[in-house]
């Protein structure tokens, strides 16, 4: 198992405290690219990014970093994924609810009608 940010522990701490649905870790989404989503919940296509260092000017922050970040998020969002920012001060239970609410309505759209 890789190491884990300080933010992606927090991230998966309030997850599993609000009951949130599996998530693959460091998913490659791109078929040529070797791009990876931080979270990912494949059967609905919703990815969770986790933006660290947004005050330090880390590496999502510096001009050459943030556009290869837009042209990661640009080719997730042109292949269907919804894809969710987040910075440390919205990785709260609220903010996760919410992406927990898009996973099971889209769960619920994608289930088959019963027979």
């Amino acid at each position: 198992m890789r190491n884990r940010s300080v933010l992606e522990t927090r991230f998966l701490t309030l997850w599993g405290r609000i009951d949130g649905p599996k998530l693959v870790e460091e998913l490659k989404f791109h078929p040529s690219r070797k791009w990876r989503f931080d979270f990912a919940h494949p059967d609905t296509m919703v990815a969770v990014e986790i933006e660290g260092g947004i005050w330090d000017q880390s590496r999502h922050t510096r001009p050459v970093g943030f556009i290869k970040d837009c042209e990661k998020y640009n080719a997730g969002s042109k292949l269907g994924w919804y894809i969710f920012r987040l910075p440390g001060f919205l990785i709260t239970e609220g903010a996760l609810q919410e992406i927990k609410e898009l996973i099971c309505q889209l769960n619920t759209q994608n289930t088959p009608p019963p027979n």
